[in-house]
Order: C-alpha cells, then structure tokens, then sequence
C-alpha cells in the first residue's frame, strides 16, 4: 500500500501555488467590492483541493462524486474537519483565467463564492496533460 502510494505522489501533478493564490486574490476581491468578509486561505481545505484535483486527473474524470461515490465533504469529514456549510467548485478550461471566467458565468458557482456562511478556503490549481488546468476550491464556515 505504501509503495502504490509513494508512486500516486510522484505521478500527481504539482500545484500551481501562485496562481492558487492569485484565484483565493481574486475571490476576495470579489467579494470585498460586494461588501462580503475575505475568505481565509485554509492549509487543510487546500490539501483537501489538491487531494481532490489529484484524483480528478489520475482517474480521469470531472465531477463532484467520484468513480467510488466520494466527494468533497467525505474529505472534509475523513480529515476532521468541523464544518456547518461546506461547498465545492470546479472548474476545467485551457488556462487559469478561463477557468475562472466560467466559474464567474456560472450562477451556482458564483453563489458558492460570494456565500456569506463561508470564511475558509483551499484552492489547488493543476495542469492536466490535454485539458489544460484544473481548478479546484474548497469552502467552509
């Protein structure tokens, strides 16, 4: 078990830090011109991202249950993570920008964004091998 997975960890692709940092900016800057509290950039919850992102490009996929019935707040809870409102977005476009457009076109993904219940978020931005990048954030009170 631990040798398959020491290979998962070398075969992921890394995190794009910066430009993860560049989508939590633009986020809260969203939201501060709405007159919204900035979300706090979360270790855990980013772990929980790139956990999430991780798996959507290994196993080849783009949605929020994975192949075995997961998703983001089994993560949530599996890392005991005490939570009252929690939500996740996705986003899958040739470039960071993109992705962020479509995530702002999107109605239910520009909600989870400007929720007032959140104050935490994790961001995981990864590139894909013919999809361009993925965008993964994670939000909880």
């Amino acid at each position: 078990m631990f040798f398959a997975t020491l290979i998962a960890a070398t075969l992921a692709p890394p995190c794009d830090h910066r430009a993860a940092q560049s989508v939590v900016s633009d986020m809260n800057l969203r939201r501060a011109s709405a007159h919204l509290a900035p979300l706090a950039l979360d270790p855990r919850l980013a772990a929980i991202a790139l956990a999430r992102a991780d798996d959507l490009v290994e196993r080849q996929y783009f949605a929020h249950v994975s192949p075995d019935g997961t998703t983001a707040i089994d993560a949530l809870h599996d890392g005991d993570i005490p939570f009252r409102y929690a939500g996740e977005n996705l986003a899958q476009a040739e470039s960071v920008p993109v992705a962020e457009g479509l995530l702002w076109a999107s109605p239910d993904h520009r909600e989870n964004i400007m929720e007032t219940h959140y104050r935490r978020v994790g961001v995981a931005v990864v590139a894909t091998a013919q999809d361009g990048e993925i965008v993964v954030q994670i939000f909880t009170d």
